[in-house]
């Protein structure tokens, strides 16, 4: 496995971006020696959470361990606040950056699969919702998205730009831009997801979705995933009764995340407590049996 460090300079944000790439390039076969790959490989984009940056992914899951298992090619960047939007008001575009230029250039860069059915936008918390918006925006280029624990924060966006409070709308805006700009746009999943109402089915992404019950946002995520359902989404939930916001619970999710998305060996989790045992599927809301 190949751990890669990458700097690069971004037209789009108008600096320099810092990201971490996981290729599995030499894969070991037990004692064997490395089996030389040469792709083209299946790509996850990994999107960190909120002040969060690329290398948590490395320092508190073993995802590197989890990619090599599936040959797949894990690229992690670092973003501001975890949050990549578009804010056209402001001449800002994030997600722009994530769907096109981030994309482009590192096909150009590794062996990646072109295809979209081998490339899926992934995130935790607010990186979930990030790459929810920016995957319904660009169902030609991502095939699946993953979303564990997402932040799906529309109703209260649209509360605080109609708060009288001030400093409650500088809160949101300090991500979104400005407020009124997000109902019915790209910033919008809920306006994005009922675009596919009358799609085939193959022009919709498919999802993953995973959150603990005792997390403060399973809720938000029960809406998400009945919002998918409700436009006609192939969509995978699940919904532990263990399980809050936390490294532990993400560390052996984005495990199932990525056996759902390439299915292969799964290998133990380093998590201490076993989620992987409480996979199996069941609706929004409904008690584990």
């Amino acid at each position: 496995m190949a751990l890669l460090r990458i700097d690069f300079y971004s037209n789009y944000l108008r600096r320099n971006v810092v990201l971490t790439a996981v290729v599995p390039v030499d894969k070991m076969a037990g004692d064997k020696l490395a089996t030389h790959r040469r792709g083209p490989y299946r790509t996850v984009y990994l999107l960190h959470g909120l002040f969060g940056q690329d290398v948590d992914w490395i320092d508190k899951t073993h995802v590197v361990e989890t990619a090599e298992a599936r040959d797949v090619v894990v690229i992690m960047p670092s973003g501001e606040d975890g949050l990549y939007l578009n804010k056209p008001e402001i001449d800002e575009w994030h997600g722009k950056f994530i769907s096109e230029e981030l994309v482009n250039f590192t096909r150009r860069l590794l062996p990646l699969s072109a295809k979209r059915e081998d490339t899926a936008l992934a995130g935790i918390s607010i990186g979930a919702y990030t790459a929810a918006v920016n995957g319904l925006v660009r169902p030609d280029r991502f095939g699946s998205i993953i979303c564990l624990s997402g932040a799906f924060m529309r109703d209260r966006v649209l509360n605080a730009a109609a708060s009288d409070s001030a400093s409650k709308r500088r809160r949101y805006e300090r991500f979104f831009g400005d407020l009124n700009t997000v109902m019915g746009t790209e910033k919008d999943y809920v306006a994005l997801a009922e675009r596919f109402r009358d799609a085939e089915p193959g022009e919709r992404p498919r999802f993953y979705v995973a959150c603990g019950e005792h997390d403060n946002l399973c809720q938000q995520n029960r809406d998400f995933v009945h919002l998918l359902d409700e436009n006609g989404f192939d969509v995978t939930y699940h919904e532990p009764d263990i399980g809050a916001h936390e490294w532990p619970f993400w560390n052996a999710w984005i495990d199932c995340a990525l056996d759902w998305y390439a299915p292969g060996e799964m290998r133990p989790s380093t998590a201490p407590v076993d989620y992987t045992a409480l996979t199996s599927l069941r609706p929004p809301g409904q008690q584990q049996s």
